[in-house]
């Protein structure tokens, strides 16, 4: 049975990138993918800020499709606020590249990447984990001193020890899609429980053009509309019309962050964690920054040889200290939010649709920490405070 210092389910960017960072200060670290190619199939809208292509080393230019400006928001009855249009706000990215340029930088640097390869049991064995592999018609074992589930929302690391449930889980499905006649500068935003109960739908442009697009929504799990259902009405909006769909995307997000993220020989990260912003699903940039914590912490442990729940508490402390406020209350806003009838949303939105308030959220409006936004808008309206509950603001 082969021994490796850590062993890591789940090659999308958040595995890889830990994969990477742990083989470059000289471990011997095996990632193990379940898909027989990385970035596929492409369950992401790949909007994201500039945070997240500070953890790349490749080229921006090789990996940003388009540029994002600002935001048309339409409520259930069709009123449109419109915010940003000034400056750059966040950037199409090609999804499945940069999965694939972080997982080379992995091998790069000495990790062995596994694709097909489904880790289907795993238990602590005298200060080591007992891994079991099932690769196309075979299965292996391996030994590790630390293992790491970065394998997505419905995790069988977390799952196989135990770990606590995310608070809900969001069920989306959406489309690439060519032919449409899009303003490239702007992302569209569709709420209300015809298109999207419980969340939100988006068009999001991914070429300069405007002639290519990604749509998507998702619903929250006890939504009585379907996934189908919701996404049909999507299709028939005006921006939609005569589109040549391409390819199918669907996937679950993980909201609530988990309590824990750590016991003896073991760390999750990224959707296995549910390191997710709540207000948007994206998981990229809270994602990589944990896995920032959970390699750092890693490689500690492994010079330390201690791989304790003592030692390893280190990393939840870390990510929770560096992003953990901001998902406590974007789950905050998230309460609201999935509360809200399409009345009120409507009234909401009404609300907000003033010049000065358009100003304050584009001054001080930020996709990675949506909360920064709370007191400025409090301050222009007061009478936002009502919407705010008591945790946020104390």
């Amino acid at each position: 049975m082969k021994k490796y210092d850590v062993a890591v389910v789940g090659g999308g960017p958040i595995g890889g990138y830990v994969s990477k960072n742990i083989a470059e200060s000289g471990f011997q670290v095996t990632l193990y993918e379940e898909h027989k190619k990385i970035g596929m199939p492409l369950k992401c809208a790949g909007l994201v800020s500039s945070r997240v292509l500070d953890f790349l080393n490749t080229s921006e230019k090789e990996i940003v499709q388009n540029e994002i400006y600002g935001a048309h928001i339409y409520s259930p009855s069709g009123k449109i606020l419109t915010i940003g249009g000034d400056k750059i706000h966040a950037f199409v990215i090609n999804r499945p590249k940069f999965d694939e340029d972080i997982i080379n930088e992995a091998t790069d640097k000495g990790a062995e990447i596994h694709l097909e390869s489904k880790a289907i049991f795993a238990k602590r064995e005298d200060n080591h984990i007992k891994l079991k592999i099932s690769q196309k018609e075979k299965t292996s074992q391996i030994k590790c001193s630390l293992l790491i589930g970065a394998d997505g929302p419905h995790s069988t690391i977390r799952s196989a020890f135990r770990f606590p449930r995310p608070t809900e889980i969001l069920r989306g499905i959406g489309a690439e899609v060519t032919n449409t006649n899009l303003d490239p500068k702007f992302v569209e935003i569709f709420l209300g429980c015809n298109i999207a109960p419980g969340f939100f739908a988006w068009i999001i442009p991914v070429n300069k053009e405007g002639s290519e697009a990604r749509v998507g929504l998702c619903v929250n799990e006890h939504s009585k509309k379907s996934l189908t259902q919701c996404f049909t009405n999507l299709l028939r909006t005006k921006q939609l019309k005569n589109i040549t769909i391409k390819r199918r995307i669907g996937g679950s997000i993980p909201l609530g962050p988990l309590t824990k993220t750590f016991q003896s020989n073991v760390m999750l990260v990224g959707d296995a964690a549910a390191q997710v912003k709540p207000t948007s699903g994206g998981g990229l940039y809270p994602g990589m920054l944990c896995a920032h914590h959970c390699s750092a912490v890693a490689v500690e442990a492994l010079n330390a040889n201690d791989f304790s729940s003592r030692f390893l508490k280190k990393y939840h402390m870390l990510w929770s200290k560096k992003i953990g406020r901001e998902l406590s209350l974007g789950m905050n806003f998230r309460a609201i939010f999935k509360n809200l009838q399409d009345k009120q949303i409507d009234k909401y939105i009404e609300e907000l649709n003033e010049e000065k308030i358009i100003e304050t959220i584009c001054k001080y409006g930020d996709i990675d920490f949506p909360s920064n936004l709370v007191f400025p808008l409090i301050k222009k309206k007061p009478s936002l405070l009502k919407l705010i509950p008591s945790a946020i603001i104390n």
